[in-house]
């Protein structure tokens, strides 16, 4: 990989089997998103789903590193995964034998730059990119984003960055520490796809915020439609159009 910072003494690759922010899962593997990585004898790497970690490699189906970003790029129910980070990684493969250039490769797949973003928030050379910042530089139809309240910004995080396996380091103008998580690979900045959510999520559902309580309507339906593309946005039904809802609905007292 060109131009990717490395970790001070070991070159990127070792940095992410050696990262302190990984879960450690055993002595010789690592979990990196939803991705296990795991050394072999040989100093090699297998490559494999974390849930699919105590799986025997002659029960999963090899890939090689040309075929890995098109079998990422859909979750198991068969839709289109609408961003990198999504915790809808597929299971059942494993990639094998992968060298240390290969599995850098494999992992700026899965995760586009995760590996220079590890190593420059490790070497204090990480800059994150608040919310605000990206919504005032949009421009054309996403120029609304920058409206969007203090609420609805906390709302369409919980709705996406909730379902997302990097750890969120921007601000998104939340309390301190608010809405963090555990995990190795850092988050710079809101993605596209968060910014798309932003100005749907602004223009058609807050008007449905006062119905938050009500029963579900077709407009405002309470649960998502399995048919509905997960990065189709503009369908009420959509997985994270129907998240968003949620988070605007009072929690029930036990």
């Amino acid at each position: 990989m060109e131009n990717a910072p490395e970790a001070p003494g070991t070159d990127a690759s070792s940095a992410v089997a050696d990262t302190s922010g990984a879960v450690t899962d055993a002595s010789d593997t690592r979990l990196w998103g939803e991705l296990a990585i795991t050394s072999t004898n040989d100093g090699n790497y297998d490559l494999r789903h974390r849930e699919d970690r105590e799986t025997a490699v002659g029960d999963l189906a090899g890939r090689e590193v040309a075929d890995l970003r098109e079998t990422v790029r859909y979750a198991d129910d068969g839709r289109y995964r609408p961003f990198s980070g999504e915790r809808t990684l597929p299971q059942g493969w494993v990639l094998t034998d992968l060298d240390r250039e290969g599995l850098l490769c494999a992992l700026s797949i899965v995760y586009p730059a995760s590996v220079e973003h590890w190593a420059a928030e490790r070497t204090g050379n990480f800059d994150p990119v608040d919310f605000r910042a990206v919504a005032d530089r949009q421009t054309g139809i996403y120029e609304c984003v920058s409206d969007c309240s203090r609420e609805e910004v906390a709302r369409t995080v919980e709705a996406c960055c909730g379902n997302c396996a990097k750890r969120r380091t921007w601000d998104a103008g939340e309390k301190s520490g608010e809405g963090e998580r555990d995990g190795a690979i850092p988050c710079r900045e809101p993605c596209s796809f968060l910014v798309a959510a932003a100005r749907e999520f602004h223009q058609h559902e807050s008007d449905g915020d006062r119905q938050a309580s009500a029963e579900p309507t077709d407009e405002q339906p309470r649960e998502e439609d399995a048919s509905v593309p997960r990065g189709d946005l503009t369908d009420p039904a959509n997985v994270y159009r129907v998240r968003y809802r949620r988070t605007g609905r009072p929690k029930r007292r036990p």
